[in-house]
């Protein structure tokens, strides 16, 4: 069964809702923000964006919700390849989600994206489109800082993770 941008639009509001979460919504592109404190960093907080995407054949119905976690931090050309190295490393083994890198602007960003095309994701699903990009910032957010000051190898901030 389709699912329609009502219902998928829903869903993602009801999530916010019932955690009492202060959010924006941008109903004519069908974007949610909202911004999380990050306890286990320096990187501060993480804005989330969740968009909500409509088919390519109509745009009344939904094909797939796209979460971003992005951070104030930027790589830039003095660190971009170290970023990138320290970025892969962190992908690697990940089971939901990637950390992505544009190396025009060296903006960082966590992404989970989820087909709801047949069926809604449940309410954990959804959740776990704002908790894992916040959680995946407090794990590595310290070791990013670190390979962006140039302190350290991207390796060696990987281990220091991992540890």
């Amino acid at each position: 069964m389709a699912i329609t941008m009502y219902d998928a639009v829903n869903a993602v509001e009801n999530l916010f809702t019932s955690n009492n979460y202060h959010y924006n919504f941008d109903s004519e592109r069908n974007i949610f923000t909202c911004q999380f404190n990050l306890s286990r960093t320096k990187l501060g907080s993480v804005r989330i964006t969740i968009i909500v995407h409509p088919t390519k054949d109509d745009n009344t119905l939904c094909q797939r919700l796209t979460s971003y976690g992005n951070v104030s931090i930027k790589a830039d050309s003095s660190n971009m390849a170290e970023v990138c190295e320290f970025l892969t490393r962190a992908n690697y083994g990940l089971a939901i989600g990637n950390f992505e890198l544009d190396h025009s602007d060296g903006e960082i960003r966590y992404k989970v994206c989820m087909d709801c095309q047949d069926a809604l994701p449940g309410y954990n699903a959804l959740d776990d489109m704002l908790g894992i990009p916040v959680a995946m910032f407090n794990r590595y957010g310290d070791g990013l800082l670190t390979v962006i000051m140039g302190m350290t190898t991207p390796e060696a901030a990987i281990k220091k993770v991992d540890s």
